[in-house]
This record gives C-alpha cells, structure tokens and sequence, in this order.
C-alpha cells in the first residue's frame, strides 16, 4: 500500500520523503513529525504514523517494533537538524565577535524550531514521554550542545576577561535552562514564537560565564 503523503510545508519533512537510500524509513519518520503537530506522543499510533506515510502496517513494523521506536529515531533526526543548522551558522560567523557569534547560533536554532513544529515539539514537548531511553538520548543531547557553547568560549578566550569560562556544570545547566525556557511556547502550540526568545536565550548564555578554571 502505497497512498502517498500528503503534502507539506516543511523543508525537512519533504528532504525526509526523498530519501532514496532508506525510503521508507525516511518517510516514517517525517510522518512522525507531521503527527505531532496535531497530537502528543501518547496519542499516536502505529496506524497513524503508517497513513501518514503512505505505507502499511506490515512496512512500518519491517523497521521499528513501536511508536517509541519512530519518536526514538524522529527525535535524532530533530537533534541532527538543530545541531548542523547551530553550528552552520556560528561557523558562517567566522571572524566576528563571540557575542555575536552567539547570537546567530542562537537564532538559528530558534528559527529551524519554529519552521518544523513537528520536530519541535518531538525534541522538547514529547522527549520527557518517551521512556527512560529517550531521556538518556536528550541527557547525551544536550552534553553535546554544553559542549558547543564551551568550545566557542574556548574559541574566543581572548575576548573575555582574565580567568572567565564557561565551566562544564554551568554549561549543562544553562542547556537544560534554555530547554525549558523555549518549552512553553511549543507546548502552547506557539513554536512560531521561538525567534522572540532570542535576545534572551543570548543574555542567558553570556551570563553563563563565571571566573576560574575552565576544567574544574
């Protein structure tokens, strides 16, 4: 069975579709996307995702046992978007100031939350309903944006004052801030508001500075 998806407005969803490596699989997942933005996690099902994607059950099952598995793979495939769309734009910034290096990371997160709901809301409304394996995935997620924040203070030592770094717990903490202070508006069902929050989630990760060792 082969229906056809229906049509869509998001860029990622229809890259999803085209996929001609892992078809199949690729549309599955974009359905999963598309079926958040009508309901939460706990009210899909296996046959909703499956018409989505204009396949059968019988497909769907050939490559995740479960919803839990399709949320699994659609919230990596959220992670992979947010992450190379961040880090696109702080290295387009190449040369400029880390403030302002920031705030186009910063932005463009915002932006590519607001322009793909579906995946926004798989990578911060639904996560926390996934199961303990969905949490482990967002805890490893997030380490790995800690990370990036440290590594362009790093990057740009020179501009900051004598002893000043963002410390390993501090970073982790003001990920899981930001999470939470862009969780309202997508689980309102506004993400369009996202890129307003952007001032702010840049003034958040300027403050996260603080004086001493940087690897204590």
């Amino acid at each position: 069975m082969d229906r056809g998806a229906p049509t869509t407005t998001s860029r990622f969803v229809r890259a999803l579709r085209e996929d001609v490596d892992d078809r199949d699989r690729s549309r599955l997942i974009a359905a999963m996307a598309e079926a958040l933005t009508a309901r939460p996690l706990r009210a899909v099902t296996v046959e909703d995702v499956a018409a989505r994607a204009g396949l059968s059950h019988a497909v769907f099952l050939q490559h995740f046992p479960d919803v839990e598995a399709c949320f699994l793979a659609t919230y990596e495939a959220s992670a992979d978007l947010l992450r190379a769309q961040t880090i696109a734009a702080v290295l387009a910034g190449a040369g400029l100031p880390y403030t302002e290096r920031i705030a186009l990371g910063v932005r463009a997160s915002l932006e590519t939350l607001a322009a793909e709901p579906g995946l926004a809301r798989a990578f911060l409304r639904d996560v926390a309903d996934a199961g303990p394996e969905a949490l482990r995935r967002r805890r490893a997620v997030n380490e790995e944006f800690a990370a990036m924040i440290r590594a362009l203070a790093a990057q740009h030592a020179d501009e900051l004052p004598p002893g000043y770094a963002v410390h390993p717990d501090m970073a982790r903490e003001l990920v899981e801030a930001l999470e939470a202070l862009i969780l309202t508006p997508v689980a309102d069902g506004r993400p369009q508001d996202l890129p307003r929050l952007a001032d702010t989630a840049t003034r958040m990760i300027h403050a996260a500075l603080v004086v001493g060792d940087q690897d204590a």
